[in-house]
């Protein structure tokens, strides 16, 4: 599952029953946590009005993100220039189609205080591992789910989108539906690229 749970961001506007998105956070609340806290926390989008101003701060976070993109699609090494403009045409496309996504999963976590910028930090080891098991879960369910963070440039606009207390703060926006593409295989460094014996040399 792990060698073919790729990006899937062109998503069918079909609706997700209700209880595949329950076990999808159900699979991401089975990680481990720092401590065993356990504070992550999860926000199904389903409403119109909210998805819509979710879809305008990834609007406004993709825009500043692909204008230098574009214009040097070659930035990335192991990457040929038709597959990035690939993958930029599939982030344009998700951009353009948030707002009809069936289903927006909000990673979020909650601490006993108001959230600061070292707050965010410290909680990035215990909200990423259940962001992962719901991308696992809903390969395993044949549904399609992209995390970005693109939308969350402007923390306060999204917690008072989402109405998080100031002990919340938002981690990944993940649009969750049925995939209109073909799941396949990932494109990944060779592993003599990323790994070494006891030292990096």
């Amino acid at each position: 599952m792990i060698y073919n749970c790729r990006a899937m961001r062109r998503l069918n506007t079909k609706p997700v029953p209700a209880e595949l998105l329950v076990k999808l956070v159900d699979a991401a609340n089975q990680a481990p946590s720092g401590s065993n806290m356990q504070r992550a926390r999860w926000i199904v989008v389903t409403d119109e009005d909210v998805k819509m101003k979710l879809a305008d701060l990834n609007r406004q976070g993709v825009e500043s993100y692909i204008g230098p993109q574009t214009s040097r699609p070659d930035a990335v090494p192991h990457q040929s220039k038709e597959k990035r403009l690939r993958m930029l045409d599939a982030v344009i496309w998700q951009t353009e189609h948030m707002y009809e996504m069936p289903a927006i999963v909000m990673a979020c976590m909650e601490f006993e205080s108001p959230v600061d910028d070292k707050l965010i930090v410290q909680g990035n080891g215990s909200i990423w591992p259940g962001i992962q098991n719901l991308l696992l879960a809903a390969r395993a369910l044949g549904l399609g789910a992209t995390p970005t963070t693109l939308a969350l440039g402007d923390r306060q606009a999204v917690a008072e989108v989402l109405n998080l207390p100031d002990t919340m703060a938002a981690y990944c926006l993940i649009p969750v539906g049925y995939p209109l593409g073909k799941f396949g295989p990932v494109t990944r460094r060779p592993l003599e690229d990323v790994m070494r014996w006891n030292q990096w040399n």
